[in-house]
């Protein structure tokens, strides 16, 4: 779980109604919207590592006119 301010890859695919690979899939092409990749030593186990922040997916929400569904 990611704090309030940022979402993770599985949780910004259930806002779009997409399918983690296809965010992935984005990432890989510069297409999608801007994200973090935290490094994995200092995370707990389990944790995301590619995070998007709240103000980044709106930005990308607004410039692309995608409404989210939830």
């Amino acid at each position: 779980m990611t704090d309030s301010t940022s979402l993770s890859t599985n949780e910004l695919a259930t806002r779009w109604g997409l399918k983690p690979s296809a965010l992935r899939h984005h990432r890989s092409n510069g297409t999608g919207p801007v994200y973090q990749r935290l490094d994995r030593a200092y995370l707990p186990l389990g944790s995301p590592y590619v995070i998007y922040q709240l103000a980044d997916i709106l930005a990308f929400e607004a410039a692309h006119s995608i409404t989210p569904l939830n």
